[in-house]
Protein backbone atom coordinates (compact mmCIF):
# COMPACT_ATOMS: atom_id res chain seq x y z
CA UNK A 1 0.00 0.00 0.00
CA UNK A 2 1.24 3.25 -1.14
CA UNK A 3 2.06 6.33 1.37
CA UNK A 4 -1.28 8.18 -0.77
CA UNK A 5 -3.32 4.82 -0.03
CA UNK A 6 -2.58 5.11 3.62
CA UNK A 7 -3.31 8.67 3.61
CA UNK A 8 -6.56 7.97 2.29
CA UNK A 9 -7.54 5.32 4.74
CA UNK A 10 -7.34 7.67 7.34
CA UNK A 11 -9.10 10.53 6.44
CA UNK A 12 -11.91 8.80 5.40
CA UNK A 13 -11.95 7.04 8.92
CA UNK A 14 -11.71 10.56 10.80
CA UNK A 15 -14.82 11.80 8.71
CA UNK A 16 -16.75 8.33 9.88
CA UNK A 17 -16.11 9.09 13.66
CA UNK A 18 -16.33 12.57 13.58
CA UNK A 19 -20.34 12.69 14.57
CA UNK A 20 -20.24 16.71 15.08
CA UNK A 21 -19.41 17.70 12.00
CA UNK A 22 -21.76 19.63 9.99
CA UNK A 23 -23.87 20.74 12.67
CA UNK A 24 -24.80 24.33 12.78
CA UNK A 25 -23.19 26.56 15.67
CA UNK A 26 -25.80 29.36 17.14
CA UNK A 27 -24.79 32.01 20.06
CA UNK A 28 -26.71 30.96 23.35
CA UNK A 29 -29.97 32.54 24.04
CA UNK A 30 -31.74 33.16 27.49
CA UNK A 31 -31.75 30.20 29.52
CA UNK A 32 -28.67 28.66 26.95
CA UNK A 33 -24.77 28.14 26.97
CA UNK A 34 -23.23 26.76 23.85
CA UNK A 35 -21.01 23.55 25.17
CA UNK A 36 -17.49 24.69 24.98
CA UNK A 37 -16.02 21.17 23.23
CA UNK A 38 -19.13 21.43 20.65
CA UNK A 39 -21.53 23.60 18.94
CA UNK A 40 -24.50 21.91 20.56
CA UNK A 41 -26.57 23.78 23.32
CA UNK A 42 -27.60 23.31 26.61
CA UNK A 43 -30.60 24.22 29.11
CA UNK A 44 -28.98 26.15 32.20
CA UNK A 45 -31.55 26.98 34.69
CA UNK A 46 -32.58 30.31 35.09
CA UNK A 47 -33.60 30.41 38.73
CA UNK A 48 -32.52 29.53 42.38
CA UNK A 49 -33.35 26.33 43.73
CA UNK A 50 -34.40 28.56 46.51
CA UNK A 51 -36.91 30.42 44.45
CA UNK A 52 -40.08 29.77 44.53
CA UNK A 53 -39.71 27.72 47.98
CA UNK A 54 -42.80 29.13 50.58
CA UNK A 55 -41.73 31.74 53.69
CA UNK A 56 -44.02 28.97 55.32
CA UNK A 57 -40.94 26.60 55.81
CA UNK A 58 -39.33 28.85 57.64
CA UNK A 59 -39.10 27.93 60.69
CA UNK A 60 -41.49 29.85 63.31
CA UNK A 61 -40.53 32.71 65.61
CA UNK A 62 -41.12 30.97 69.29
CA UNK A 63 -41.12 33.62 72.04
CA UNK A 64 -39.76 33.37 75.50
CA UNK A 65 -41.55 31.09 77.70
CA UNK A 66 -43.29 32.77 80.70
CA UNK A 67 -44.98 30.39 83.63
CA UNK A 68 -48.74 30.42 83.65
CA UNK A 69 -50.85 31.67 86.06
CA UNK A 70 -52.00 28.67 86.84
CA UNK A 71 -48.84 27.74 87.76
CA UNK A 72 -48.11 30.55 90.19
CA UNK A 73 -51.51 29.57 91.77
CA UNK A 74 -50.30 26.18 92.51
CA UNK A 75 -46.83 27.20 93.95
CA UNK A 76 -48.76 29.96 96.78
CA UNK A 77 -50.65 27.40 97.62
CA UNK A 78 -47.56 24.68 98.31
CA UNK A 79 -45.97 27.67 99.89
CA UNK A 80 -49.40 29.16 101.64
CA UNK A 81 -51.82 26.81 101.73
CA UNK A 82 -55.19 27.91 102.69
CA UNK A 83 -55.76 31.37 100.81
CA UNK A 84 -58.90 32.01 98.87
CA UNK A 85 -58.86 33.17 95.54
CA UNK A 86 -59.08 36.56 95.81
CA UNK A 87 -55.96 36.88 98.28
CA UNK A 88 -53.92 34.84 95.79
CA UNK A 89 -54.85 37.16 92.83
CA UNK A 90 -53.99 40.24 94.96
CA UNK A 91 -50.72 38.85 96.03
CA UNK A 92 -50.14 38.05 92.00
CA UNK A 93 -50.66 41.38 91.70
CA UNK A 94 -47.28 41.82 93.86
CA UNK A 95 -45.53 39.47 92.25
CA UNK A 96 -45.75 40.28 88.45
CA UNK A 97 -45.08 43.44 89.55
CA UNK A 98 -41.80 42.82 91.21
CA UNK A 99 -40.91 40.55 88.59
CA UNK A 100 -41.17 42.98 86.12
CA UNK A 101 -39.15 45.13 88.12
CA UNK A 102 -36.29 42.86 88.42
CA UNK A 103 -36.68 40.66 85.59
CA UNK A 104 -38.00 43.41 82.81
CA UNK A 105 -40.47 40.84 82.03
CA UNK A 106 -43.95 39.08 83.15
CA UNK A 107 -44.02 36.09 85.68
CA UNK A 108 -47.22 35.28 83.44
CA UNK A 109 -48.79 36.45 80.77
CA UNK A 110 -52.56 36.06 81.61
CA UNK A 111 -54.25 39.24 81.67
CA UNK A 112 -55.16 40.83 84.94
CA UNK A 113 -58.05 43.02 85.25
CA UNK A 114 -58.78 45.97 88.25
CA UNK A 115 -62.04 45.56 89.75
CA UNK A 116 -64.06 47.92 91.92
CA UNK A 117 -62.16 46.24 95.52
CA UNK A 118 -58.60 44.82 93.44
CA UNK A 119 -57.46 42.73 90.75
CA UNK A 120 -58.63 39.30 89.45
CA UNK A 121 -57.09 37.15 86.85
CA UNK A 122 -58.82 34.34 85.16
CA UNK A 123 -56.71 31.45 86.42
CA UNK A 124 -57.46 28.82 89.11
CA UNK A 125 -55.36 26.24 90.52
CA UNK A 126 -54.45 23.29 87.88
CA UNK A 127 -52.91 20.44 88.96
CA UNK A 128 -52.27 19.61 85.38
CA UNK A 129 -49.90 22.69 84.68
CA UNK A 130 -46.13 22.02 85.14
CA UNK A 131 -44.51 23.04 88.43
CA UNK A 132 -42.26 25.95 88.35
CA UNK A 133 -38.95 24.90 88.42
CA UNK A 134 -37.25 28.49 87.21
CA UNK A 135 -35.21 29.96 90.15
CA UNK A 136 -36.45 33.54 89.60
CA UNK A 137 -40.00 33.21 89.06
CA UNK A 138 -39.59 31.17 92.57
CA UNK A 139 -37.37 33.73 94.20
CA UNK A 140 -39.97 36.39 93.43
CA UNK A 141 -43.48 34.25 94.66
CA UNK A 142 -41.21 33.60 97.77
CA UNK A 143 -39.87 36.82 98.28
CA UNK A 144 -43.54 38.53 97.91
CA UNK A 145 -45.32 35.56 100.19
CA UNK A 146 -42.89 36.41 102.69
CA UNK A 147 -43.26 39.82 102.59
CA UNK A 148 -47.27 40.54 101.82
CA UNK A 149 -49.20 37.39 102.75
CA UNK A 150 -49.60 38.06 106.38
CA UNK A 151 -51.00 41.08 105.48
CA UNK A 152 -54.61 41.57 106.01
CA UNK A 153 -57.02 41.60 102.29
CA UNK A 154 -57.79 44.72 103.12
CA UNK A 155 -54.48 46.04 103.72
CA UNK A 156 -53.72 44.67 100.68
CA UNK A 157 -56.77 46.20 98.66
CA UNK A 158 -55.42 49.45 100.13
CA UNK A 159 -51.94 49.16 98.45
CA UNK A 160 -53.65 48.01 95.62
CA UNK A 161 -55.73 50.60 95.25
CA UNK A 162 -53.43 53.54 96.29
CA UNK A 163 -51.09 52.19 92.97
CA UNK A 164 -50.65 53.86 89.98
CA UNK A 165 -51.65 51.04 87.57
CA UNK A 166 -54.22 50.28 89.08
CA UNK A 167 -55.92 53.96 88.99
CA UNK A 168 -55.26 54.37 85.63
CA UNK A 169 -57.13 50.79 84.58
CA UNK A 170 -60.24 51.89 86.69
CA UNK A 171 -60.38 55.42 85.14
CA UNK A 172 -63.93 56.37 83.46
CA UNK A 173 -63.91 55.22 79.81
CA UNK A 174 -60.40 52.86 80.35
CA UNK A 175 -60.06 49.58 79.78
CA UNK A 176 -59.74 47.43 83.55
CA UNK A 177 -56.61 45.90 81.82
CA UNK A 178 -53.47 46.30 83.90
CA UNK A 179 -50.58 47.26 81.73
CA UNK A 180 -47.38 45.67 82.40
CA UNK A 181 -45.26 48.66 81.35
CA UNK A 182 -47.18 50.70 84.22
CA UNK A 183 -47.22 47.96 86.85
CA UNK A 184 -43.17 47.85 86.12
CA UNK A 185 -42.98 51.48 86.56
CA UNK A 186 -44.76 51.97 90.03
CA UNK A 187 -42.91 48.92 91.39
CA UNK A 188 -39.67 50.65 90.29
CA UNK A 189 -40.35 53.62 91.83
CA UNK A 190 -37.30 55.03 94.23
CA UNK A 191 -40.29 54.87 97.21
CA UNK A 192 -40.50 51.32 96.57
CA UNK A 193 -36.50 50.66 95.87
CA UNK A 194 -34.54 53.39 97.31
CA UNK A 195 -36.39 54.12 100.76
CA UNK A 196 -35.25 55.88 103.16
CA UNK A 197 -37.06 54.90 105.87
CA UNK A 198 -36.49 51.32 105.01
CA UNK A 199 -34.36 48.91 106.89
CA UNK A 200 -33.58 46.52 103.68
CA UNK A 201 -30.86 47.19 101.38
CA UNK A 202 -31.57 49.88 98.36
CA UNK A 203 -30.68 49.98 94.76
CA UNK A 204 -27.51 50.67 94.89
CA UNK A 205 -26.17 48.80 97.59
CA UNK A 206 -27.70 45.66 96.34
CA UNK A 207 -25.85 46.77 93.03
CA UNK A 208 -22.73 47.16 95.06
CA UNK A 209 -23.23 44.02 96.61
CA UNK A 210 -23.53 42.11 93.31
CA UNK A 211 -20.41 43.89 92.36
CA UNK A 212 -18.02 42.69 95.05
CA UNK A 213 -19.39 39.02 95.06
CA UNK A 214 -18.48 39.25 90.97
CA UNK A 215 -15.48 40.64 91.56
CA UNK A 216 -14.72 38.03 94.06
CA UNK A 217 -15.96 35.14 92.05
CA UNK A 218 -13.33 36.29 88.88
CA UNK A 219 -10.44 35.88 91.48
Amino acid sequence: MTFRDKSVIRQQSSDDIDTFRGVKSSAPTTGEATNADSSTSVDVPTTSPSDGLSRDLAPPYVAPMTTSASSVITAINTRRPGLKPAKQHMLMFFMQGHHLAWRDRALFDEPMHATERAVEIDASADSAEPQITDEAALNTIGYVIARYSALSPADLRTLIQASQPWQTATKPGSESRIEWALLRDWFQRPDETDDPDDERPNRAEVAAAEAYLASRARK
